[in-house]
């Protein structure tokens, strides 16, 4: 029982973000060009980057839970639009949950690379998309909100609010009674 309760909490966080890149990502649809280019101190890069980088992170994530990830219609050199990138990230969104619900927290994830042989569990990954993930939305949202323009709510809250049914969710409003006016 206890194992089905971890299992759901696990896919409502990679739900969570999921919805979150998708915020963010239309939020910055939104920005002109400049205002893509545009980073600060201490983030990945520019708000483009940031989010291109993470994306592309979570298909090569998918790629090592299991031995195959979604592929862009793009190539990431030929620096694609923002728009490209956003379509892109529903694809990779269904395939990081459809990766994370089939792979055992414990199966060992194997990679090769410049001659160096990693060996791990897979719940490290489930770890790092979510870390990842919120590391590089909170870099954009930092530069949104240096631009003085709106960052979406991409915390908790805000999924909460936007996702009320999983959580139970009730908000109840207590009246208060009119002050007496002859007080």
């Amino acid at each position: 029982m206890m194992e089905n309760q971890a299992e759901s909490t696990l896919l409502e966080l990679i739900r969570y973000n999921n919805w979150a890149n998708a915020q963010v990502l239309a939020a910055a649809l939104k920005l002109t060009p400049e205002q893509q280019a545009a980073s600060a101190p201490g983030a990945y890069g520019s708000i483009h980057a940031t989010l291109g980088h993470l994306i592309a992170a979570e298909a090569d994530y998918v790629h090592r839970l299991t031995g195959h990830g979604p592929r862009p219609a793009f190539r990431w050199e030929d620096e694609p639009t923002l728009e490209d990138i956003c379509a892109f990230s529903g694809f990779v969104a269904e395939a990081l949950l459809d990766a994370i619900r089939r792979t055992p927290p414990d199966h060992m994830v194997h990679e090769e690379e410049d001659g160096n042989t990693l060996e791990y569990k897979a719940r490290l990954l489930f770890i790092q998309v979510i870390h990842h993930g919120i590391e590089h939305r909170t870099n954009v949202t930092t530069i949104l909100s240096g631009l003085g323009l709106p960052a979406p709510e991409v915390d908790g809250w805000g999924y909460l609010v936007a996702h009320p049914e999983p959580f139970a969710f009730k908000e109840t409003f207590n009246a208060k009674p009119d002050a007496d006016p002859q007080s």
